[in-house]
């Protein structure tokens, strides 16, 4: 098939998904978001069957999705939605975690799912370690996965994947962690709880803080 990655930065995660399509024999184009007519000129230009969006921060243009499907790969399980899903689940100490590829409709994070995966959260395992090692192994499954329920002018997967029950910690829709969620109360709070604050806010970076009356960011 031929592709087009659209992401808001070539990133690692964006990095294996391509060296893994193109090792499956797609054609592959990568464009950067930064703007609706700079998406529209790339999808004009690469002509894809399909849009594949690894990592974004800002929604598909409406011209791009309502004339070819546009594939989403979220960082949380079906049922999930939010930009920062993986942190919510660090924060809760969730022990499974998931990857979910959605089309992408008018809603954020709630188009018709064409596949998932889940995986174990790690105990001491920080959001950035999630996210560099078992997300990115589950998005390529996922999207590889997905890109098999495609049929040529279909607008949506040829089948749909048995979907697990919502999430018990998280599902809906869920913001980015209130800065007051991260912040630690060092008379209160067990060392399980400061561990999984700063482990969730890696890369931010880190946890506002002041230690020795300096003011620091809290990371590893």
């Amino acid at each position: 098939m031929k592709l087009l990655l659209l992401c808001h930065a070539f990133n690692g995660l964006t990095q294996r998904l391509h060296c893994a399509l193109r090792e499956a024999g797609h054609a592959v184009t990568v464009e950067l978001d930064i703007a609706d007519a700079v998406t529209e000129e790339a999808v004009a230009l690469a002509d894809p069957d399909l849009v594949v969006a690894p990592f974004l921060k800002r929604r598909i243009p409406e011209s791009v999705w309502s004339v070819r499907p546009c594939l989403v790969v979220h960082p949380g399980p079906p049922g999930d939605r939010g930009p920062a899903a993986l942190d919510w689940a660090v924060l809760r100490g969730d022990r499974e975690g998931g990857v979910t590829v959605l089309q992408a409709t008018a809603e954020f994070d709630a188009g018709p799912v064409w596949a998932f995966r889940r995986f174990p959260i790690r105990a001491d395992a920080s959001k950035a370690s999630l996210y560099r090692h078992e997300v990115t192994q589950a998005a390529v499954e996922a999207v590889l996965e997905a890109l098999s329920r495609w049929q040529p002018g279909a607008a949506g997967p040829a089948c749909t994947p048995a979907l697990p029950a919502p999430p018990s910690g998280g599902g809906g829709w869920q913001g980015p962690v209130p800065k007051e969620r991260h912040a630690i109360d060092w008379h209160r709070d067990e060392t399980a709880t400061v561990l999984r604050k700063i482990r969730s806010a890696e890369g931010h970076p880190g946890v506002a803080d002041v230690l020795f009356g300096r003011a620091c960011r809290l990371h590893d």
